[in-house]
């Protein structure tokens, strides 16, 4: 039997009378399976001078504004809303980008978060449940370079901790923890059997190019970090007293 004819009645029969093609059908979205990264659903604009001085509780240079938030997403279900001035997590104040994304790194989905929050200028907790990031979404925001915490792709993992007065740099050949007293920059190296192979006062640049030279630059960046994290953080803020928007319940 030939197939010509039996192919060509099947899309004779496809045509309207009118002799027009039928328009197709558009094929759903493809679904995004999880990636086990956490995920808030929602992008952050890093907040400007003009607005922190809108806000007398909000400390210079600390603090995001939410510029969106997605359909369904984790942020949207905690209730957050638009022009939100995220500016703690936990206890931690949220001074740059890549602290931000090492704080939600250290999560996982399922668990949850509490963002200190400036709504109109009120203060008010928001508890959010991480959600898992679908593949092919963006995290909490494109512009929070990914790249600055794992660089070339790497397991890297960069931490400032400025109550602790200090920065942490973690990677498959080991981790380097800086640490401030008074005027001195003491450092830790050690390897992947954590031994150390470095420890002594940085404080100089003579000391450290005595250190190992795979280490030298990444201790610069971490004592650079951690000044500007410090810098950022040396305005007198009083807590005020939030009120708690608790995450709504989920349908039966």
């Amino acid at each position: 039997m030939r197939l010509e004819p039996l192919i060509l009645a099947f899309f004779t029969a496809a045509l309207p009378l009118h002799g027009e093609p039928v328009a197709a059908t558009p094929l759903p979205p493809p679904l995004m399976a999880p990636t086990g990264r956490p995920w808030l659903g929602l992008q952050l604009d890093k907040a400007t001078p003009s607005m922190s001085a809108q806000i007398p509780a909000l400390p210079p240079g600390i603090g995001f504004v939410i510029k969106s938030i997605d359909p369904q997403g984790p942020a949207e279900a905690a209730k957050c809303r638009l022009f939100d001035v995220v500016w703690k997590m936990g206890d931690q104040l949220l001074v740059n980008e890549a602290q931000l994304a090492t704080l939600l790194r250290l999560h996982k989905p399922g668990e949850e978060i509490t963002f200190a929050v400036f709504r109109g200028g009120e203060p008010l907790d928001v508890k959010i449940q991480l959600g898992d990031l679908p593949v092919g979404r963006d995290g909490f925001s494109p512009e929070m370079a990914e790249a600055a915490i794992f660089p070339g792709g790497d397991s890297t993992l960069r931490e400032v901790n400025i109550t602790e007065r200090t920065a942490t740099y973690s990677t498959e050949e080991g981790k380097a923890v800086l640490r401030k007293e008074g005027e001195s920059y003491l450092v830790v190296i050690t390897n992947p059997k954590e031994e150390i192979i470095f420890q002594g006062d940085v404080s100089s640049a003579e000391n450290i190019e005595g250190m190992p030279k795979d280490w030298q630059r990444r201790v610069r960046a971490l004592r650079r970090g951690l000044d500007h994290g410090m810098q950022e953080s040396m305005y007198p803020v009083r807590s005020p007293r939030p009120r708690v928007v608790p995450v709504p319940a989920s349908p039966p």
